[in-house]
C-alpha cells in the first residue's frame, strides 16, 4: 500500500492532526469491520468460542508477534498489558541477598514500583544516570551492574524524550555479570525493527495498542527459551488440562488464566498482519525520517526547546514549550477540541511539555497544522 491509501485506512486523518500513537492507536477501518464480523458472531453463534474462539485467536497473535519481533511462538505468552508482563517478569526472579537491581533515569514507574514490594523490597534499587548530553552512557551501565545485581530493567525506547536504548549491549554488559534483562517495549514494537534472539534480552512486555496499531487489553510477554527451564508457572487457571505441571509449559500457563477479552484480540491480527506484509521497516525508517524532519522544523518555527537527542531518535520527540502555567485537563481539551491536533501534553520537570508520535499514516501537513496550533495558543496563553 502507498503512503495515500495507508492514512485513507483511518478516519481519523480527516480532520485531526492525530500525533498520539505513543499513547493510543486509533482505529481503522478494516477494525471496524473486525469488529462487526466479532458482533454477528456472538449474535449468531456465541457458544462457537469455545470451540473455535480462544485457541485460533491466541495461537494467531502469538504467531505473528513471533514473527514480526524475531523469537519463536513458544516464547510469546498473551497478557493484558506491558505492565502485567513486566509485573510477571519480576515475581519471576528469586531475591538475592544483598542483591540489586538497575534501572535509567528514563525507566517506566511500573518497570520500578513493583521493586519496592514484598518480596523484593530489601533489593537495592541503582540508577543510572542520563549525562548533560542526555543519552544513557553504557559505560555507565557498566559501573552500576555487578555480580550482585539481580536484573536490570529499562525502556527499549524511553516513553518521553523517545531515546532508543541499546538493549543487546546492555544485556551482554548484565549477563556477564550474571543479571537478567527486562526490557519494556510498549515505544518499540511496531516502530522499528526488532529481533528479540539477536538481542538476547531475557523478557520483553509490550503492549498492542500503541505502535502495533492494536487495542487496550491485549499485550505480549516474550520470555526466552532458555530461561523457561528455571522458573515455576505463578497461575493455573480453568483452561489448563495438565495434571503434571512441569517447567516446558509455563507459557501455557500464563495462557489460561481466564477468559479474555476477544474484541481486543480482533484487532491484533490484521495489525500485524499489515505490518509484517507492507514493507514495515521501510515504513518504519520513513517515520523516522519525518520524525527528524518535524523535530526541525518544530524547533524552527516555536519558540520551545527540544529533549529529544536525533542519534537517538525513532518516531518520538519531545519539546518544552514555556506556557502560563501547568498544563491542566482542560488546556488539553481546549487545544484538541478547537485545533483538531492530538499529541501528548504533560507537566515534567516544572515545566509544560508536549510530545509527537509519528506512525504510518501521518504525514507532513499534519506537522504543519500542528505548528500553527501551538503558535495560536502560545501567544495566547504564553507568559
Amino acid at each position: 500500500m502507498n503512503a495515500k491509501q495507508i492514512r485513507g485506512l483511518y478516519p481519523i486523518t480527516k480532520e485531526r492532526a492525530y500525533l498520539f500513537s505513543g499513547g493510543l492507536a486509533p482505529v481503522s477501518v478494516r477494525h471496524e469491520q473486525a469488529m462487526k464480523k466479532h458482533m454477528d458472531w456472538l449474535s449468531e453463534d456465541p457458544d462457537d468460542m469455545y470451540v473455535n474462539g480462544l485457541d485460533a485467536d491466541a495461537s494467531d497473535c502469538r504467531r505473528m508477534f513471533a514473527q514480526l519481533t524475531g523469537c519463536d511462538e513458544d516464547e510469546v505468552a498473551i497478557v493484558e498489558s506491558t505492565s502485567a508482563g513486566c509485573n510477571i517478569a519480576f515475581d519471576l526472579i528469586d531475591p538475592v541477598a544483598r542483591g540489586n537491581v538497575v534501572f535509567d533515569d528514563f525507566s517506566y514507574p511500573s518497570s520500578v514500583f513493583p521493586w519496592h514490594l514484598p518480596p523484593h523490597e530489601a533489593l537495592t534499587k541503582r540508577f543510572v544516570h542520563a549525562r548533560e548530553d542526555g543519552i544513557i552512557h553504557l559505560e555507565d551501565f557498566e559501573q552500576s551492574i555487578d555480580e550482585n545485581t539481580v536484573a536490570v530493567c529499562i525502556s527499549h525506547v524511553t516513553p518521553i524524550e523517545g531515546f532508543k536504548q541499546d538493549i543487546k549491549k546492555v544485556a551482554e554488559i548484565a549477563h556477564a555479570k550474571g543479571a537478567l534483562v527486562i526490557v519494556d517495549g510498549a515505544q518499540s514494537a511496531g516502530a522499528m525493527e526488532i529481533d528479540l534472539h539477536d538481542t538476547g534480552v531475557d523478557f520483553f512486555s509490550t503492549t498492542a495498542m500503541k505502535w502495533l496499531l492494536g487495542a487496550a487489553g491485549v499485550a505480549f510477554l516474550y520470555v526466552r527459551k532458555e530461561f523457561q527451564k528455571q522458573i515455576d508457572p505463578l497461575v493455573i487457571s480453568w483452561g489448563y488440562e495438565s495434571e503434571n505441571p512441569s517447567h516446558s509449559q509455563f507459557l501455557d500457563y500464563l495462557q489460561w488464566q481466564g477468559t479474555y477479552d476477544m474484541s481486543a484480540y480482533l484487532t491484533i491480527p490484521d495489525t500485524i498482519d499489515f505490518l509484517n506484509n507492507n514493507n514495515w521497516d521501510i515504513m518504519a525508517k520513513e517515520c523516522r525520517k519525518l520524525n527528524l524532519w518535524a523535530k526541525d522544523k518544530i524547533l524552527s518555527e516555536i519558540d520551545t526547546e527540544s529533549l529529544s537527542v536525533d542519534s537517538f531518535l525513532g518516531q518520538m520527540s519531545s519539546f518544552y514549550l514555556d506556557l502560563k502555567g501547568p498544563v491542566t485537563d482542560q488546556y488539553k481539551i481546549d487545544f484538541y477540541n478547537k485545533y483538531q491536533t492530538q499529541i501528548l501534553f504533560v507537566n515534567w520537570n516544572n515545566r509544560s511539555l508536549f510530545r509527537i508520535s509519528i506512525q504510518v499514516y501521518n504525514n507532513k501537513q499534519d506537522i504543519y497544522k500542528l505548528i500553527e496550533a501551538l503558535k495560536d495558543y502560545q501567544e495566547k496563553v504564553r507568559l
